[in-house]
């Protein structure tokens, strides 16, 4: 499958901001009761405890620096790689965060508490950001260009133009400064234009009145206005 370097970039940007919106989310679980005590149904509510508010923060604010790493960065795969583990790492905290308090600070104290809604909410969003991470890291970059398709050769000049567009030797000598003018050649009904080897439509060649070389409008026009001479016999083009 051919993936081009813009759709590569697109997947991951809609990665990144997945995780980033994911990691502010875990961060505003902390406001929900995580445990309730049982014997006086208190609620205790994630940022009360240190650790939980110190884990799930930093977790949640790495997604967020992953995004911008990716965006700074100018090396896809250096891009790619500082986006999958920075939201990776963030979601191996923010995980970590409500069941290490719950471990920690609430068994380890033989506290009785019941799990509340802000405890599955926090456990949630933050295996949620590992999965994305882990999906950015897994996201492959193969980048490949498409073959390019042969161009048709254009036929040799001496087989398309008939005998009465063949060029004339140049007028120019040493030390003398030649001038031609453009003029239109629709008497011409089959040519190749002396500058993109294209063929000519009948009645739209244009001619130097110098050396009879045969242009398209276009291509004679361009050619002047940026050397002022006859691409063929070197004459100024004094007027069209």
């Amino acid at each position: 499958m051919i993936v081009s370097r813009e759709e590569v970039i697109s997947r991951l940007y809609k990665i990144g901001s997945g995780a980033a919106a994911i990691g502010a989310i875990h961060i505003f679980a902390l406001l929900l009761s995580w445990y309730t005590e049982a014997n006086s149904n208190t609620s205790m509510y994630g940022y009360v405890f240190p650790d939980a508010l110190i884990f799930s923060v930093t977790g949640g604010l790495l997604a967020g620096v992953g995004l911008l790493a990716f965006s700074f960065l100018k090396r896809l795969r250096f891009a790619k790689l500082a986006l999958g583990l920075l939201t990776v790492v963030g979601g191996v905290l923010a995980t970590t965060s409500p069941i290490y308090v719950y471990v920690v600070k609430i068994l380890g104290l033989s506290i009785k508490a019941h799990l509340d809604v802000g405890f599955f909410a926090a456990v949630f969003t933050g295996v949620i950001q590992l999965g994305v991470g882990s999906l950015a890291l897994l996201t492959p970059i193969k980048e490949e260009s498409l073959p390019a398709m042969p161009q048709a050769q254009p036929p040799p000049p001496a087989l398309s133009q008939p005998p009465s567009t063949v060029l004339r030797p140049p007028a120019q000598r040493a030390g003398t400064s030649a001038t031609a003018r453009l003029i239109p050649a629709p008497e011409v009904e089959e040519a190749v234009c002396n500058i993109c080897l294209e063929p000519i439509p009948p009645g739209e060649a244009v001619k130097c009145s110098n050396c009879g070389a045969l242009f398209h409008k276009g291509c004679i026009e361009t050619w002047v206005s940026v050397n002022g001479t006859c691409p063929n016999c070197k004459a100024i083009i004094v007027g069209s």
